[in-house]
Formats: structure tokens, sequence, C-alpha cells
């Protein structure tokens, strides 16, 4: 039997797409990528932080990482939230249930999402490929990527199914890169010194570290005709010697953590560095003008893109 064509016909907010059934799963080509990463998974065996050490200095620096989305928490109380990659026993999808949203935990495997909800963090989990997302098209509210993207074999893909499955927007807190600035390759040469990395390129369980940059997710938003992104960029700062310690405002390894941040924000605004890390909002729809204010209020610099004149 011959290959089976499908053709999807959509309006603004989804996408149109005319392809093989049998090309709507990835190819054999990548399979490796996703292997190592359920291995990867399955192997692991620290619970985090959220969960065991809520006191402890790495759970302040993933609470300050993940606090950029309380304006949209705060804008759209109970909404429905989707994770993407929270392999890290769900604990994403723990932060924003704890924050009122109603949130369904997913990664590559369930292996440690599992253990996640059998621990009572969680409420809903599921395995899923960030390439082909078994939700419908705008299920839910938004979608919730944090420190996966980067780990994914074509991450543009898996953008364009969050965006999908999103009604509302997709959030993205990644590493992020941009033109090479004076201080960065000192930078990359001290995290290889204080963390013993063999390269800054690759992650140990195998995949390109893909890093960020707010004008490709900008120019693919501008494509489909969308019309807002929000970005704030920031740093953040671990070593294991330090992470493992208690947060105290005054204790040794919470103000060497925070002097690791404080240093590089003030390279980054002298413009000799870049910053490490972002969140990225994509919003599918304009916004209201209480959200662009506590979008700013928290740091957020919002870009109104470009409108097609042709359609």
């Amino acid at each position: 039997m011959g290959s089976v064509f499908y053709i999807h016909v959509v309006t603004k907010g989804s996408f149109s797409e005319t392809t093989r059934e049998q090309d709507k799963m990835p190819s054999a080509d990548h399979t490796w990528s996703y292997d190592r990463h359920i291995e990867h998974e399955s192997r692991q065996s620290d619970i985090p932080s959220a969960y065991v050490r809520p006191d402890s200095i790495d759970a302040w620096r993933h609470n300050r990482m993940l606090g950029s989305v309380l304006p949209l928490l705060q804008e759209h109380p109970g909404s429905s939230w989707m994770t993407i990659g929270d392999g890290n026993y769900g604990s994403d999808a723990f932060f924003l249930q704890k924050n009122g949203a109603d949130s369904l935990a997913t990664s590559i495997s369930d292996s440690t999402l599992r253990i996640g909800h059998e621990m009572g963090f969680i409420a809903r989990f599921r395995a899923e490929n960030a390439e082909h997302l078994s939700a419908t098209d705008g299920e839910f509210d938004f979608t919730f990527c944090k420190e996966a993207y980067h780990h994914f074999p074509r991450p543009p893909i898996a953008f364009y199914e969050m965006l999908r499955v999103a009604r509302i927007g997709t959030v993205l807190i990644e590493p992020t890169e941009d033109a090479p600035k004076l201080l960065d390759r000192l930078k990359i040469v001290a995290k290889k010194l204080l963390r013993k990395d063999k390269t800054t390129l690759f992650e140990t369980s195998g995949n390109f570290i893909y890093r960020l940059n707010v004008t490709e997710i900008a120019k693919m938003m501008t494509a489909l005709n969308y019309e807002v992104v929000a970005f704030r960029p920031f740093n953040d700062f671990y070593h294991p010697s330090l992470s493992g310690g208690a947060y105290a405002r005054f204790g040794l390894r919470t103000l060497l953590t925070k002097a690791g941040v404080l240093i590089q924000d003030f390279f980054c605004r002298l413009r000799l560095l870049n910053y490490g890390l972002s969140t990225t909002i994509a919003f599918k729809s304009k916004i209201s003008g209480t959200m662009k204010a506590r979008l700013k209020a928290a740091g957020f610099r919002i870009l109104e893109l470009p409108r097609n004149p042709y359609l």
C-alpha cells in the first residue's frame, strides 16, 4: 500500500501542514537521542531539592528561575499547564501546582514522574515525546519547558508542537546565547575549571547543548503571524559544593552563590558578558495592559512583532 497523505487546514492559532502519516513520528535518525535520555532518566537517583531540601540553596536557585512565570499565574489563576521535559521527578509541574495551576507533568519517559506522583508531589503525569505531543490543538492554556529544550535533537519541531497544544502561549526557561562578548570565553574556561567539564558544547547525557536565541524565537513567531514575545535574561551560579547547603541570608555558601550571580550581572550590564539564561514567553495573541504591566514589573522586555501586510 502506498504512503498515506493528509492535509490539515487551519486558521491562525494552529499550523497548516501537508505531510506523510509516517513522518508524524520522529525518524530513526534521531532515536539514539531519545534512547539515551530515557536511559539517563531511568538512572537518575537524585530526588529534587524542592521535594527533600526545600530550604537548600539549590531549591532557592530553581525557585528563582521558576518564579519568572508568576506574572502568568497571577494573570491566569487556575490555568492549565503542560510541562515538557520535566524528567526531574516532575518538579516543574510541582511548582506550578503549588502556585495554583492545573499542571500535567511530561517527559520522554515516566520513570521519575511515576515516583514523583507516588511521593504525592505531582497530581498527573505521562510520557510524551516533545516532537510529537499527543495533546490536541490548544488543549492547555500554557506549555512550559525549563532547561530541557536544549536537550532535544530537533528543538524547533518541539517548539512548534508546544505552541500547537497551547491556547495562550509557550514558556521556555533555557540557556541562551548571543554574539560573543569580551568575557564570554573567560566564562567558558572558568566553568570548565570549576565543574571539570570536558566541553561546554555537549552534556554527559550525549546531547548537543542547543542554546536559545530570542531573535530566533521571534522570527518563528513572526512567520506564523503571532504578535508578542516577552523575555527576561538572567544569570545563575551553580557549584556542587555550595548548592547542597542550607539557604541562609548571611550564610557563607549563600553569599558565594549570590556573588557568582552578581558578578555576572555586573559584567552583563557593562556589555562585556552575555546573560546565561532567559525566560522567553511566546504569546499566541495580544496581551492585556495588566499582563504587560505585570511582565515589565518582573523585568521582562516585550517585543511587538511586525505584522504581515499581505494577510
